[in-house]
C-alpha cells in the first residue's frame, strides 16, 4: 500500500468525523446529547437548559430559582424547559440544578412555526448567574439568573438589573 493511499483514507476519515462533530454542535438538541454523553461517562452534569423567550422580546430575562407557591420548571427531553412570559420575568419553585457540574444552556424565541435558536454572537448578551446565601452553614437557598436578548448596541444602552435587583423574599429567611 502506498503512502498517497494511507493518507487519503486518514483524510477521509478526518472528514467524516469533522462532518459528524459539526453536525451534532449545529443540532438544536445538541445540549442533550452532551448530557447523555458526560453522564454515559460518569462525568458530573446538571440537565441542560432551554431558555424560551416570546417572539420579539428584547431586554433583560430574569428567573428566580426556588420561590416558594410559584409554578415548577418541566423537563423535555432530558432538557430544563425555562419559558419566560412577555415581561420577561419569570419565578420558579424549581431549584437551580447547576451544582451538579457541567451545565449547558440554549436560547431560543418562540414564533408561530415553532423555536427559533439565538445566538450567542448577536442576540444574547450579558449572562449572569446569582446566587444568595442566608445561612451560616452556607446552603444556597436562591439563585437568580438572566441574559440580555438584543442587540450589542441595545445591551450597551440597557439598565444592568444586577445591582439594583430585587430578589424575591423567602419565608423564614432574613432579609438582605
Amino acid at each position: 500500500m502506498n503512502i498517497g493511499r494511507i493518507v487519503g483514507v486518514i483524510a477521509a476519515i478526518l472528514l467524516l468525523v469533522g462532518a459528524a462533530v459539526f453536525f451534532f454542535f449545529r443540532n438544536s438538541y445538541s445540549a442533550e446529547g452532551l448530557y447523555r454523553m458526560k453522564t454515559a461517562f460518569g462525568i458530573d452534569a446538571a440537565a441542560p437548559e432551554r431558555h424560551i423567550v416570546a417572539e420579539g422580546f428584547q431586554g433583560w430575562a430574569i428567573v428566580h430559582h426556588s420561590v416558594e407557591d410559584a409554578p415548577p420548571l418541566h423537563v423535555d427531553d432530558g432538557a430544563l424547559v425555562v419559558e419566560y412570559p412577555a415581561s420577561g420575568r419569570l419565578e420558579t419553585s424549581t431549584p437551580a440544578y447547576d451544582d451538579d457540574g457541567f451545565l449547558h444552556r440554549e436560547y431560543f424565541t418562540r414564533r408561530a412555526g415553532g423555536l427559533v435558536p439565538l445566538s450567542r454572537m448577536g442576540e444574547i448578551w450579558g449572562e449572569y448567574n446569582i446566587r444568595v446565601v442566608r445561612d451560616e452553614g452556607g446552603v444556597t437557598t436562591n439563585r437568580s439568573s438572566g441574559f440580555f436578548v438584543g442587540t450589542m448596541a441595545e445591551f450597551r444602552e440597557a439598565e444592568r438589573p444586577i445591582a439594583g435587583m430585587e430578589l424575591p423574599e423567602l419565608p423564614g429567611s432574613p432579609s438582605l
